[in-house]
């Protein structure tokens, strides 16, 4: 096993105090039961593959990890009970402060903010998360395909770069996981590895799919703000945000906000907030128990035909059609 992925798994058997057999930590004591499987892929790419469940909450220090490295870590996970606390730089001569915020959603998430992430992990479930590891070389050469990637992902500055699952990147995801459980296949480590290249490069894909980000508009990364703001925007479903009520509870000002937000989202916090009173919209179709006009009261529409025109321009068919579709389905 290559040096820098033995560090990484010894860094994570100081957390969970387990046992390492060859590539795999494996722990079932007082903090729990789980394992860590490591995979040496090639000189550039590497992966740790986590699955556990905790008795207590547990947190650990970044500063002990040896994450980021030689290596640069992609995190993509399902961390509903999870969070994060990232120490940062402020303005010079300001020292640092330490941001606290949770991962509500699946996605995916790269920085290079080394030891400075703090990791808070949640007993309420069991837990899954796979880090994928690229040589920091090649990560850097990965990205000079595109402009924006390059742009996003400056070194010489503070990054932190999210992406939310979509439905192709889930189901590589649980497909991985899957394969972690069937003891039959010859061809584990093969198949494991086509899994994790299909998401980083999607991730890397959609990143780059981004809109251009003005030198003028780019802030360091205020990470606690903009999950804030996120959080507001997928609680406050019945009615529009207005950036002036939403960038006060932030606090942060209007501009630094918007800009901030589209660069750790790739995506306006108007675009934002539409897609997750849409996407629930979806879900009260699918369970049928509310009228049109009851749906867009409940999401803040002015009308049942100003939430059909809407839910039309984004899926390229009416309510009524999506719920006709599901009907089909069924049969």
């Amino acid at each position: 096993m290559n040096s820098e992925l033995s560090k990484a798994l010894l860094a994570w058997n100081q957390v969970f105090d387990g046992r390492i057999d060859g590539d795999i930590l494996s722990f079932n004591n007082e903090k729990g039961k789980g394992k860590v499987i490591a995979y040496d892929f090639d000189d550039n790419l590497q992966a740790l593959q986590f699955k556990f469940k905790l008795n207590t909450p547990l947190t650990c220090s970044g500063k002990k990890m040896n994450e980021i490295n030689e290596y640069v870590p992609i995190f993509f996970g399902e961390p509903v009970e999870q969070s994060l606390e990232i120490e940062q730089q402020l303005e010079k001569g300001e020292g640092f402060s330490k941001e606290d915020f949770s991962i509500n959603s699946q996605g995916a998430f790269a920085t290079n903010t080394k030891d400075t992430i703090n990791w808070e992990f949640s007993d309420a479930r069991e837990l899954t998360f796979l880090s994928i590891r690229l040589k920091k070389e090649h990560f850097i050469k990965l990205i000079q395909r595109s402009e924006r990637l390059i742009q996003l992902f400056d070194f010489d500055d503070s990054f932190y770069i999210f992406e939310e699952f979509d439905p192709i990147m889930f189901g590589m995801f649980n497909r991985s996981f899957a394969l972690l459980e069937d003891e039959t296949l010859i061809y584990k480590k093969e198949l494991v590895e086509a899994c994790v290249r299909h998401l980083f490069a999607t991730f890397f894909t959609k990143v780059s799919e981004r809109e251009e980000l003005l030198a003028s508009n780019k802030y360091p990364v205020n990470t606690k703000a903009v999950f804030i703001a996120r959080t507001i925007l997928k609680n406050q479903l019945d009615k529009p945000i207005h950036i002036e009520d939403l960038s006060r509870e932030c606090g942060l000002s209007g501009s630094r906000l918007r800009a901030l937000f589209k660069q750790v989202f790739g995506t306006t916090i108007h675009q934002y907030h539409q897609d997750v009173r849409l996407d629930k919209a979806r879900t009260y179709l699918t369970q049928g128990e509310k009228s049109m006009s009851m749906i867009a009261m409940d999401l803040g529409f002015s009308s049942a035909s100003h939430f059909s025109a809407v839910f039309k321009k984004q899926y390229h068919m009416t309510p009524r059609e999506f719920k006709e579709d599901l009907k089909q389905r069924k049969f």
